[in-house]
C-alpha cells in the first residue's frame, strides 16, 4: 500500500499553476481548469483530481486541447443553445455551458445546452452543483472521445464510462449532488487504487483479454453497473453524440483532434420558481431528507448519507487538515514535471 502526503488546497492550485504555465492558456480557462482539479480533490473525488494533469498536459501537448478556445454560441432557440468548445479543456466548456443555462433559465423557465468539440469535463456534479446553489435543478452528462465501458453481458469496450449527475437545491448551504460513473466505478477511481497500491474488487473491470482483474494496473475494460448503467452509458453516448450532431462515443477516433471526434457534454437546467414556490420546495425536500436519514439502519455504525453530504463532509475536512496524495502519484508527477516541481507538493 501507498504511502500518503497531505497538502493544503493552494499548494495544489499553485502546483497546477506552474505546469500549466508553459502552456499559455487564457486566464479563464487555466482558472476553470485548476479550480476544479483542487475542488475534486478536496471533495474526495480524488479521480478526477490531480491525477488528471499529466494526461491533461499530453492533451495540450498533443493539440487535442486548445489553450486558448473561442467558443461559438448558437442560441438561436433561446432555451435549446449550443456551444463548439473549439478543443477547450472541458472544465471551461462546462462551465460556461452552465452559465449560459442558468441566464437562459431565469429568463425562461427551463434550457438545454449541448456542448461539441469538446475534452474531459472532470466532476459532473461541479455543473449541477452550480445550478442548485441557483435555486435551480440541474442535470449534467458527457461522452468520452473513446470508450473504456462493456456493454452488459460484453467484454469489449463499446460504450463511454459516462457520468450522470443530478443537482436540487435544499434551501441550506448544501444541495442534494448525485454523480456517478454509468461504470461500477469511474475508469479515474480503478486509476486510483493503482496509486494507493490497493486491489480493486472483482467486478471493476476486465483485462485486454476480457478477462475479471483485481489488478488496477490490468484494467483495459470496465465494467458497467449492471444493465442499468451499461443503458444510461448508451443513452448518455447518444445525447453527447448524435443529438449534437457527431457520432456516438463508439465511433469516435481518440487520435484525431476535430470537431466530429471531440466530447460532447449535455446540460439541462429547470427554474424551480418556474414549476412551484422555491421555499416551499425547498422545506419539503429538507423534511425528504431528514425522513431518509431517520430510515432504520442494517449498521448503527454505518449513517445514511443523502446523495452529496459525504463529499461535503470530506471537503470540509480536508480544507482543515489537507487533501491525501498518495506517495506514489507523487512519484509519477516527479518523473514527468522533474523533482523542483513537486517539491511544494512534499508535506
Amino acid at each position: 500500500m501507498s504511502s500518503y502526503i497531505k497538502i493544503s488546497a493552494p499548494s495544489l492550485y499553485s502546483f497546477l499553476d506552474e505546469v500549466l504555465s508553459p502552456y499559455q492558456l487564457l486566464g479563464e480557462v487555466a482558472e476553470a481548469l485548476k479550480t476544479h482539479l483542487v475542488e475534486a480533490n478536496l471533495c474526495g473525488m480524488d479521480s478526477h483530481g490531480l491525477q488528471q494533469i499529466i494526461g491533461y498536459v499530453k492533451s495540450l501537448q498533443s493539440g487535442r486541447i486548445n489553450p486558448q478556445p473561442q467558443l461559438r454560441v448558437n442560441s438561436e432557440r433561446p432555451t435549446m443553445i449550443r456551444i463548439d468548445g473549439d478543443r477547450t479543456p472541458g472544465q471551461y466548456a462546462g462551465q460556461v455551458a452552465m452559465d449560459t443555462a442558468l441566464a437562459a433559465a431565469r429568463q425562461f423557465g427551463m434550457a438545454v445546452v449541448g456542448v461539441s468539440n469538446s475534452n474531459h469535463f472532470g466532476m459532473a456534479g461541479y455543473y449541477t452543483r452550480m445550478a442548485a446553489e441557483a435555486g435551480m435543478i440541474g442535470f449534467a452528462t458527457s461522452d468520452t472521445n473513446g470508450v473504456d465501458l462493456a456493454p452488459y453481458g460484453g467484454r469489449k469496450a463499446k460504450l463511454g464510462n459516462n457520468p450522470i449527475s443530478w443537482g436540487i437545491p435544499t434551501g441550506t448551504p448544501q444541495p442534494i449532488i448525485l454523480d456517478m460513473a454509468a461504470g461500477t466505478v469511474s475508469g479515474g477511481k480503478v486509476k486510483h487504487f493503482g496509486y494507493q497500491g490497493l486491489p480493486i474488487p472483482l467486478g471493476w473491470g476486465l483485462t485486454e483479454a476480457g478477462e475479471p482483474t483485481q489488478n488496477p494496473k490490468q484494467v483495459a475494460v470496465n465494467l458497467p453497473a449492471s444493465y442499468k448503467g451499461s443503458g444510461l452509458a448508451f443513452v448518455a453516448d447518444l445525447l453527447c453524440g448524435p443529438l449534437l450532431g457527431t457520432a456516438a462515443a463508439m465511433f469516435k477516433t481518440k487520435a484525431i483532434h476535430d470537431s466530429a471526434n471531440g466530447t460532447g457534454h449535455f446540460f439541462w437546467v429547470l427554474d424551480v420558481e418556474a414549476w412551484t414556490n422555491r421555499e416551499e420546495f425547498e422545506e419539503r425536500v429538507q423534511s425528504a431528507i431528514a425522513s431518509l436519514k431517520q430510515t432504520p439502519r442494517l449498521d448503527v455504525n454505518q449513517p445514511i448519507y443523502y446523495p452529496g453530504e459525504l463529499e461535503a463532509i470530506t471537503r470540509e475536512e480536508r480544507l482543515l487538515t489537507g487533501i491525501p496524495i498518495p506517495q506514489a502519484l507523487i512519484d509519477d508527477l516527479a518523473v514527468y514535471f522533474g523533482e523542483d516541481s513537486v517539491s511544494g507538493l512534499s508535506g
